[in-house]
């Protein structure tokens, strides 16, 4: 199950997800044939031939995610990803379905976020039909009984332990905390341990009425697979399926957090981390090519700015990486470093101090002028390139395509101009100082370090 992530394990999913270029692609050429449509009950479908493997990805999205939740159901959307991943079906047993998945050659996951939900399944070539039949199923004729909301409890209790052990999910789940003050982002994902423990069997039940079914829900499949037929077979299994006509509308969007905001944890770690968070564009904001390209720059790729000013003779760090989260009604910029406990505070200052002040950094040969344009490093080159690979090693892979897929169709409110990649070969260095003003110049900033226990394990 996949929950946030740090680091440049985010990045690629972010990237993964914008990368979702095909709905404007031409065909042709040798281009994958690809089909997307809409059914009459509102379900959003793509289709995608890749006759590289004899794999066939099917991903069904659902619009519910932890900014559904309240207070006092935090946890919801996570507790019932659990009991449909593995408490069956209204008409078939957990068991009937697993030896059913097993006996296909599939894999069966799923994936909370804060925005929706993914269910993947994953056959061999020729099981596609298999695949679209028991997701229907699967999702969308789930019963919430009380015995397995009482299994999956104690099995999300016991995750959350490890989760709160965890320094880097520990750290930033107080970023988001700050960063969203008042919105539902700033819930985990996860839960509260008060709220799952208080959840009801009519209250998970009332939300899945609420929110899955198919006007709130996407379809993606991508895979070896004829498209004509399979795309007939689409509408044999999920046309009949019936619901609400239009989602519930969704939150306002996050509001900027309203002022710095710095915290220190105490817990049982050899080393220090230090989390720097800014609030970011939203998933449809056009800064977020700026910021991609900006993170990228800053905190990863083959030399990272932040990284080398850090370093440098004090030695103050030792690693730098930065993620952006684009969400549908906000976004997140964090920075993640490791370092030595006694350098922590002195690296906290100098990182904020670096970052406020990067609008003013030369990104390109053509930002410098004279005889030092020759010996200028091309960071917006470097990458507009390591960014483009990032995307299609991510691409290589069908699932990684599906998932992106599916969570495009629930995103997406309008195609904008051109594809992901050529919108980050347009965006120019002064695009990206501009961003670094907008996001970390003027933007607040929350800053989380975790520290060792003292030698008599003391917080």
């Amino acid at each position: 199950m996949f929950h946030r992530v740090a680091g440049k394990a985010a990045a690629t999913l972010a990237a993964c997800a914008l990368l979702t270029v095909f709905p404007s692609a031409p065909q042709g050429n040798g281009s994958p044939a690809s089909d997307s449509f809409t059914l009459e009950n509102g379900l959003k479908v793509f289709l995608l031939e890749r006759r590289g493997l004899p794999l066939v990805h099917t991903v069904v999205g659902v619009g519910a995610g932890s900014r559904n939740e309240t207070a006092g159901t935090s946890g919801l959307t996570h507790v019932l990803e659990h009991l449909i991943l593995f408490r069956g079906s209204r008409t078939r047993t957990p068991e009937q379905i697993g030896g059913d998945i097993r006996e296909n050659g599939g894999h069966f996951n799923a994936h909370t976020g804060q925005d929706l939900s993914l269910f993947e399944l994953t056959v061999p070539a020729g099981r596609e039909g298999f695949a679209l039949r028991n997701l229907a199923d699967i999702v969308f004729d789930h019963r919430v009984d009380p015995e397995g909301l009482e299994a999956e409890r104690a099995v999300i209790l016991e995750e959350m332990s490890f989760v709160e052990d965890d320094p880097v999910r520990s750290a930033l789940a107080l970023v988001y905390l700050n960063l969203f003050p008042g919105h539902p982002y700033a819930r985990p994902i996860t839960g509260t341990r008060e709220g799952i423990l208080s959840l009801t069997v009519d209250q998970v039940a009332s939300f899945y009425r609420a929110h899955f079914f198919p006007s709130n829900a996407s379809l993606a499949v991508v895979g070896d697979f004829d498209l004509a037929s399979l795309k007939q077979e689409v509408r044999e299994v999920f046309g009949p399926l019936r619901g609400p006509e239009s989602p519930p509308p969704p939150p306002p969007p996050a509001p900027p957090p309203g002022k710095d905001a710095e915290f220190t944890l105490k817990m049982d770690v050899s080393q220090a981390y230090c989390l720097l968070g800014f609030a970011g564009p939203d998933y449809h904001h056009p800064d977020q090519f700026a910021v991609d390209l900006l993170t990228e720059v800053l905190g990863r790729g083959v030399n990272p700015m932040l990284g080398s000013a850090l370093r440098g003779e004090r030695r103050l760090i030792e690693s730098a990486s930065m993620a952006y989260h684009a969400h549908d009604l906000g976004g997140a910029i964090i920075v993640f470093l490791t370092l030595d406990p006694r350098q922590a505070r002195a690296a906290a200052r100098e990182a904020l101090s670096f970052l406020r002040s990067s609008r003013r950094l030369n990104f390109s040969p053509d930002d410098v002028f004279g005889p030092e344009k020759d010996q200028a490093f091309d960071y917006l080159r470097s990458a507009r390139n390591q960014i483009r690979f990032l995307g299609e090693k991510s691409r290589e892979k069908g699932l990684n395509t599906a998932l992106s897929l599916a969570r495009h169709l629930l995103l997406s409110r309008a195609e904008a101009g051109g594809s992901y990649l050529e919108r980050i070969e347009k965006t120019s260095s002064s695009s990206l100082r501009q961003a670094a003003a907008k996001y970390f110049g003027s933007g607040r900033a929350v800053t989380v370090t975790v520290l060792p226990l003292d030698e008599k394990g003391r917080q």
